[in-house]
């Protein structure tokens, strides 16, 4: 890092702490080369020059250099004071790191909030985005707002605290989330009137996502500009994203990439993932995974979702990392926790499976129930079957019809497979061969196998169609073809010949 950081910037890249080993992948953490003979070895059992010591002299080495170069940026009557706090008792190594980076985090927050003198009231609370340094509460996602509560909260704070932006700015996140988008709007123009700068970020997206009004690329770009140039790093990294798609201005990858670099030098985690994404494909830079997975992990420090989740499919699959099922899971919690929909189904997958974790089937239920309020069909599929089944949740056939209905008719192959199976059986749904043909027909031409095989079953026995042996055999061979055992079984029977297994 060069220069100093802003106030604001470096609470942000403070922000994040050592509040798990997730953290201490992406955050540098110097421990000492004591460490490294204390954790490697030490001669002659592991020599000096072997590749794991070397590796780890390395890798403690850099983390010093960056640690310096973090340290260099705090202000120093907060390294004096907080230095000071931790000769109160010998500690070193990782410890003392921590409780530094904690003390740190603390006071550069405390200073960076303008209206400190205003208490915490319920509006913060209820409302609070959370993850910036002017945040006097833990955020939530705008879809998490219990909007008939934080609404009347906001309200009250806001006429009891009239001059303060901050109360203008989540009334409107509330009104935002229960869709007055008319409300949500002027609320955001009396922030921004009262000096809330991240209203300008909302009032964009206001406009460039069409909610409550025509969707307006060049009123969305309008808003995104003056919120950059007020140091809203949210505001620059969209500007960037427009910039990259030639939405509402003339598309320049080279703008884009110095307006992400200016949101990311303001701490902002997204503008973090974007970049790497930029330096992974080699967009407007000499493509560069090291440099990708450098701005990958910042990203999820930072609290970026995207990042986080980035980070998770690439421990997931030993994607330029060591393979670790484990710290997978820990950044799929995080991503989950603020609301990514894939990081959601893919954490309930883990917990279903029992990947990088104990298989824990309650955990899987809800977190595939989040994913799939969010349109996720293979979440709604497999919560489907935990009704079907009453694993992790109570069994509820009709439940599972719901939900298998809701994916089928979105093009959910496997859904439309077991939504027939339902319909055909009257399990969680009055019995109706005629419809269940229609699903077994449609994921049949989609060549699902299970579905190939029970349309051959329907002609064979005229069930909601005319017999047809002719029919019948097709369906068959076309699903032994794909390896199902029963439709070869019953392709042997009607042909008189034995179909050879597949290998």
């Amino acid at each position: 890092m060069a220069g100093r950081m802003s106030v604001a910037a470096l609470a942000a890249v403070l922000a994040t702490g050592l509040a798990s080993q997730a953290l201490a992948e992406v955050f540098p953490i110097y421990r000492s080369d004591d460490y490294c003979l204390d954790t490697v070895g030490q001669p002659p059992k592991v020599m000096l020059d072997s590749p794991e010591m070397v590796a780890c002299f390395n890798r403690e080495s850099t983390a010093y250099v960056e640690l310096n170069d973090i340290w260099a940026t705090v202000p120093e009557d907060i390294q004096s004071a907080c230095y000071s706090e931790g000769r109160t008792k010998v500690e070193t190594g990782a410890g003392s790191y921590a409780r530094h980076l904690v003390c740190t985090q603390r006071r550069i927050a405390d200073r960076s909030r303008p209206n400190a003198t205003v208490p915490v009231t319920d509006c913060d609370r209820l409302a609070s985005r959370g993850g910036d340094s002017l945040s006097l509460a833990a955020g939530l996602a705008m879809a998490d707002i219990d909007h008939a509560k934080a609404i009347p909260a906001c309200e009250q704070a806001l006429g009891e605290h009239p001059k303060e932006g901050r109360f203008a700015y989540m009334l409107g996140r509330a009104q935002d989330g229960a869709k007055q988008f008319d409300k949500a709007r002027q609320s955001y123009l009396r922030a921004i009137d009262l000096g809330e700068k991240r209203a300008f970020l909302n009032l964009g997206d206001l406009y460039a996502d069409g909610r409550g009004v025509e969707p307006d690329s060049a009123a969305a770009v309008n808003w995104y500009r003056k919120g950059a140039d007020a140091g809203e790093s949210g505001c620059a990294n969209n500007l960037a994203g427009l910039y990259l798609r030639g939405d509402g201005v003339e598309q320049s990858v080279e703008q884009a990439l110095a307006l992400y670099r200016k949101a990311f030098e303001h701490g902002d985690g997204e503008a973090a993932y974007n970049l790497g994404v930029m330096y992974e494909q080699g967009n407007g830079v000499e493509a560069d995974l090291a440099a990708a997975l450098g701005y990958y992990r910042k990203a999820a420090a930072a609290g970026s979702a995207n990042g986080q989740y980035e980070l998770a499919q690439r421990y997931a699959k030993g994607d330029g990392v060591e393979k670790n099922a484990a710290l997978a899971v820990v950044w799929y919690g995080k991503a989950a926790e603020q609301g990514l929909g894939s990081a959601q189904m893919d954490l309930g997958y883990a917990y279903d499976e029992g990947v990088g974790l104990s298989s824990e089937p309650a955990e899987a239920a809800k977190w595939y129930a989040k994913a799939a309020d969010q349109g996720y069909n293979a979440a709604r599929h497999n919560l489907a079957l935990y009704y079907d089944e009453g694993k992790g949740v109570p069994k509820d056939p009709a439940k599972a019809v719901s939900l298998y209905r809701q994916a089928a008719e979105d093009g959910y192959v496997p859904s439309q497979t077991n939504l027939a199976v339902q319909l055909a059986g009257g399990i969680g749904v009055p019995k109706d061969e005629a419809e269940a043909l229609k699903w077994f027909r449609l994921a049949a031409g989609q060549d699902e196998p299970v579905a190939q095989f029970n349309l051959g079953v329907f002609y064979e026995e005229g069930r909601g169609t005319r017999a047809s042996k002719k029919d019948a055999i097709a369906w068959y061979r076309k699903a032994a073809a794909q390896g199902h055992e029963n439709a070869r079984v019953a392709l042997d029977r009607l042909t008189g010949k034995k179909t050879r297994k597949k290998a």
